[in-house]
């Protein structure tokens, strides 16, 4: 069926989360359309983007990936950026080429718990 994408191959991403105000690093392995052959993002930039779940018209977070081998980026959360977060969230890895052509491989639920302050 033409136009159809289920959203298990939109959802691609595996859930997780960690409690807010935690500095965080996530990894993104990225591969070519055959699933296999490391992505080479030569020359690209990388970035990251989270959103409130069923809230993506906007992103309470962006943040600059690095590209650390073929096929693997990462993204550093420092834990001033989520401190007075909670809730869930939707995020998106986006590669952007040298020619500027946008490639979003999947996005993934993300739960931030609310930090318990220290008295």
């Amino acid at each position: 069926m033409s136009g159809y994408v289920t959203l298990a191959t939109i959802n691609s991403l595996e859930e997780f989360g960690f409690i807010a105000g935690t500095d965080y690093l996530i990894t993104f392995n990225v591969f070519e359309a055959n699933g296999v052959t490391p992505l080479d993002m030569g020359g690209a930039t990388v970035r990251w983007v989270m959103a409130p779940y069923g809230r993506t018209s906007y992103n309470v977070l962006q943040r600059t990936g690095t590209i650390t081998d073929v096929g693997i980026f990462t993204v550093e959360v420092p834990s001033a950026s989520t401190a007075s977060l909670s809730g869930k969230y939707i995020h998106q890895p986006i590669i952007t080429s040298f020619a500027g052509s946008e490639y979003r491989p999947g996005q993934g639920v993300l739960i931030l718990s609310p930090r318990i302050p220290i008295v």
